[in-house]
Order: structure tokens, then sequence, then C-alpha cells
């Protein structure tokens, strides 16, 4: 088991408690706005010897993250993507040291890809088989690849804009596609209410712990 070394702090009431299953909720406001406080004196010496004998991917990070049980990671090699010195754009900018993240080497292209392996790894870890979520297209397109790998069934609304390359691709990984007519926050709507009418795990995006 991994020891996490943080509580939540609810950003509207301050209420603090440990993280408890996959809703992300405040227990005393039910606000959905939360911060993780670290104890950072209780790791961080020990993080710091440990972290150069680690692979150099998010997961190297464990201590900080959400999940008790390593058997429940749900990884393809997230993170670790270079750091590229944006020489050209520097001499444009008149800045030499301008460097770019190059997150199209994660496993679907995307930094989404980061955010759902800890989401999918929280899913599993709280017995979640079945999610909901909305999206513009590179969320459901990561958290597709992570689902189809931790064996959850997931439903993506994905409205109207969304370009048909992208939603084959959600399609390719098993996820059940529904095309919204209308704007982002119409297909949010649907998906909330849809999650809601069949007791399904709705995703938020940031405003979820898993």
């Amino acid at each position: 088991m991994t020891t996490t070394h943080f509580i939540l702090e609810c950003v509207d009431c301050g209420h603090r408690a440990p993280m408890s299953g996959a809703s992300g909720a405040c227990p005393r406001c039910n606000s959905e706005w939360q911060e993780a406080r670290y104890d950072y004196p209780a790791f961080g010496t020990t993080l710091s010897q440990v972290l150069p004998h680690r692979a150099f991917d998010l997961w190297r990070y464990k201590e900080l993250l959400p999940i008790r049980n390593p058997s429940n990671v749900i990884s393809m090699g997230e993170g670790g993507t270079p750091l590229l010195h944006g020489y050209n754009l520097g001499l444009m900018l008149g800045r030499p040291y301008i460097y770019v993240k190059d997150e199209r080497q994660g496993p679907t292209g995307s930094f989404k890809d980061r955010q759902a392996s800890i989401a999918v790894s929280a899913m599993k870890e709280n017995g979640i088989t079945e999610a909901v979520l909305s999206s513009t297209g590179n969320v459901a397109i990561s958290y597709s690849a992570y689902c189809a790998r931790a064996g959850i069934k997931l439903w993506a609304f994905l409205n109207s804009a969304v370009p048909s390359d992208k939603m084959h691709e959600v399609a390719l990984y098993g996820t059940q596609v529904v095309k919204v007519t209308g704007s982002y926050d119409r297909a949010k709507e649907l998906a909330a209410e849809f999650a809601r009418q069949r007791n399904l795990y709705y995703d938020k995006g940031a405003r979820s712990i898993a």
C-alpha cells in the first residue's frame, strides 16, 4: 500500500478531512471544490532520495497522488514528456529561454492522459465499473483509452462541434458515444442527467477527485 500524505480542504467552508471515495464533495457543505493539503515534512526528505531511482513518468510521484493501492494504477507510460527549447520562438519574442513541454508524446497525444491515468485509477480503486463524461474531444479520447485498459465501461457525451475523426477514435476504444446537438454546456447537462438516472459515476474533470 502507498501512504498518501495529504488531506482535503474545502475551498468554500474550510472543512478538512481525509479523502473518502470518488465523489469529491465536501462532507460538510457538499461543495465540489477542494484542495489537497500536503504534510511535506512527513515525506519530503524520503521522496527526494527515491525519485532518482524511479522511472521518469507520472507515477514516480505516487506519494502525492490519490491512489493507495499500487495494484489499482492504470498507466500507459504517461508523463515524462520532453521539454524542448523553443529557440526560434524565443528569437521572435525576444526571450531566449523559452521551453515547450511536448505533451504530444503522451499515449493518446494529449496532456489529458495525465488526468485520465489518475482518474481511471481512482475509479478502479473505488470499485467503479461504469462511468459517464462530457467532452470536446481530447478528454474523451484519453479516458476511453484508459477505461479500455481498466475494463471500465464509458459513456461519452460529445457535442456536435467535435470533429468526426475524434468521435471515431473514441468509439474505437469501445466507448459508447452519445452525439449531442448543441453546445458543450448542453452535453454536460445531458451527461449529468444520464448518470443521475442510471446511478452511474459522472466524472466532472477538474472538480472530481477521481
